[in-house]
């Protein structure tokens, strides 16, 4: 896995680009990415995915966009397989990327 984060984000996988979703999921994986392997919160990434003002439903939008980007980070794990890149860690989540892999 390889991702840009210089210019567009941008992922690619075997060499082949991946669909990171629309612009809050795509902000979600750029916050967890400039936390560089730190936990980010809940209450964090909702307070900046909707500026102080979160929506009531904000934490099931939260988990739908945590959970699109790993299947799109991790394509090959098995339903309910453990997540070893986009990781739940209380009290929030973290990337776990390999060293080298974002620019």
């Amino acid at each position: 896995m390889d991702i840009q984060v210089l210019g567009a984000l941008e992922a690619r996988m075997y060499g082949l680009p991946v669909d990171l979703g629309g612009p809050r999921q795509r902000a979600v994986l750029a916050l967890l990415l400039v936390a560089r392997g730190s936990v980010v919160s809940i209450d964090r990434l909702a307070d900046d995915l909707w500026h102080g003002e979160a929506p009531p439903r904000a934490i099931a939008a939260l988990q739908v966009y945590v959970s699109h980007l790993r299947h799109a980070l991790e394509p090959d794990r098995a339903p309910r397989a453990t997540a070893t890149v986009l990781v739940t860690a209380a009290p929030g989540y973290a990337l776990r990327l390999p060293a080298g892999s974002v620019d």
